[in-house]
């Protein structure tokens, strides 16, 4: 007697176990998918705020082949403390710029140095650097950071500022610690952070002050003086006739600033200039990648200011980042 085979399940009844596997698979990929969406959906929780200091303090840091010192409670010195520069950004394609324009002997001036964060970048991709500051708090600490480094000796400060005329001027201050606000746009509106200086500060004209200085070609200006560039490139024409700088200018509008059109800006500047600009981002400043976009008035006038490039049409090829 044998024993009897269990039944052979039916065509249909495979169908269904099929079906139910299927059916239990997908809906647990649907459970999935909708978990996911879910989280995505959620907003990222806000980042904790930085626990308040104490109190405020000096530091030194290494930086980029030099020593800072800074103070906290300053926005550029925390950027400084923290990130390794201030502008990290427009510091790099300087550099990239004077590394691809391969000329050995190539100066720089820096007008508004404020406390020497640039200028003591620059000084290690550039022969000399010319630095023009007027405000007496800031000239002392940059002294102090020119101090720390002894190995940095092409680093020349005029303690001036640059306009269209040589006069003594009144000066906004900064009533904080921020002191790079200083600006000779006395008639610029009420500001409760600003304070008039109790003295008038010196300005000279930059083409004046630099032809009566032994210089090599000068290959890039950088003009970042609250406000007041409009008259300092006037006053520096001559100069960027005979060099041909890339300039790199902080162009405000009014009523912090006086150039509120292409035509006054274009006009500033002599002829085969093309002009770009360097777009802000919390990113760029922290890492230093930096992007650059064809100036675009209409478009790029209408921020709070334009951090603006001037190339020479014979010097484009040097330009990175187009």
């Amino acid at each position: 007697m044998t024993a009897e085979q269990p039944p052979t399940p039916s065509a249909d009844a495979r169908a269904a176990k099929r079906y139910r596997m299927l059916f239990y698979a997908a809906a647990l990929a649907a459970a999935v998918a909708s978990a996911v969406a879910l989280r995505m959906s959620r907003p990222e929780p806000p980042a904790p705020p930085e626990p308040a200091r104490e109190k405020d303090y000096s530091f030194v840091v290494d930086a980029y082949g030099y020593k800072y010192q800074g103070h906290t409670g300053n926005v550029i010195d925390d950027y400084i403390l923290k990130y390794g520069a201030w502008e990290k950004d427009h510091l790099f394609f300087v550099r990239d710029y004077l590394k691809n324009l391969n000329e050995p002997n190539a100066v720089v001036v820096d007008v508004g140095a404020n406390t020497g964060n640039h200028a003591l970048f620059y000084s290690r991709h550039a022969a000399k650097v010319v630095a023009f500051e007027p405000f007496p708090p800031v000239i002392e600490a940059f002294k102090r950071n020119v101090a720390l480094n002894p190995h940095v000796t092409n680093v020349e400060l005029c303690e001036v500022g640059l306009g269209d005329a040589n006069a003594e001027l009144p000066f906004v201050a900064p009533v904080d610690k921020n002191h790079g606000q200083g600006s000779f746009r006395v008639d610029a509106p009420e500001n409760p952070e600003m304070k008039q200086y109790p003295k008038k500060l010196r300005i000279v004209v930059g083409d004046e002050y630099l032809r009566d200085k032994t210089l090599m070609p000068i290959a890039f200006i950088k003009v970042d003086i609250e406000g007041y560039e409009e008259a300092a490139l006037k006053g520096l024409r001559q100069t960027m006739e005979k060099y041909r700088p890339l300039l790199e200018v902080e162009v405000s509008p009014p009523p912090v600033g006086t150039i509120d059109s292409l035509d006054k800006l274009t006009a500033l500047f002599p002829r085969d200039y093309e002009f770009y600009v360097l777009p802000w981002s919390q990113a760029a400043a922290v890492t230093g990648k930096y992007t650059l976009q064809k100036l675009d008035w209409a478009f790029h006038s209408k921020g709070h200011q334009i951090e603006l490039v001037a190339c020479p049409k014979e010097r484009l090829a040097a330009l990175p980042g187009k």
